[in-house]
Parts: structure tokens; sequence; C-alpha cells
């Protein structure tokens, strides 16, 4: 699966419901949630078997407001409501979990702008 970064992804973080090892902590979604790419594709072999990704979100409590990256509407992100991207929640998921690559994407600033807040994210969590 190629995937480029700005991309926007569907992520099934949905687990085995009889599996105790799949309960992970802190708790991850239990369901189909969207993401967004971060990774650079040049960086990475496309047949790696994992991906980087940022979650989206459309609940404004689950935003930081300094480290969150605020997608308006847009044809080209495919949002029909105002989204939260939450680069605290930056993760390493399986290829095989991503459920839909989508054509919908997040701009070229937002994509700066997001990875930036992961640095600083990380920083400051160091």
């Amino acid at each position: 699966m190629e995937l480029k970064a700005g991309q926007i992804v569907t992520v099934d973080w949905r687990k085995e419901p009889d599996d105790p090892a799949q309960d992970p902590q802190p708790p991850e979604p239990n369901k189909l949630r969207p993401a967004v790419v971060v990774q650079d594709n040049e960086l990475f072999d496309p047949a790696y078997p994992t991906v980087l990704v940022v979650p989206m979100t459309g609940d404004p409590a689950l935003a930081i407001p300094d480290l969150t990256v605020v997608l308006q509407p847009r044809p080209s992100n495919g949002c029909k409501k105002v989204s939260y991207l939450l680069p605290q929640n930056l993760t390493c998921v399986a290829k095989t979990r991503i459920t839909a690559a989508t054509k919908s994407q997040i701009t070229s600033t937002e994509l700066q702008q997001l990875r930036q807040l992961v640095v600083l994210t990380i920083g400051w969590l160091s």
C-alpha cells in the first residue's frame, strides 16, 4: 500500500474482545477513526509494514488548543465538519490496520504545522 504524507486514511483501531493482550494502556479508540499520514514517503520504503499517523477527531474536548491543527471542511480534505488533528497521539500503525487510503489530504501548510507540533510534543515529553 503506497501512502503519502498528508493523506487522510481510515485506521481500524478495533480489537478482539476475547484477547486480553489487546487491551492497551492507556486505552485506545475501539473503532474506525480517520488519521493523517505524517511520515515522509521518501524516507521509508513503501514495503515497510508500518506507518506514522496522527488521529483526527470531531470532538473539540479531545483537542489541546496549543497542540492542535484545526481542519475546516474543504473538498480537498473531505471533512464534513470541523476536525482536529491530535499530534500528542502520534502513533505507528501496521498498514494492515488501514482500511481506506482516501484521496483526501491536508494542505502542505497544515502538514508542516502538524509536523512542527509533533516535534514540539515529543520534545516536551523528553
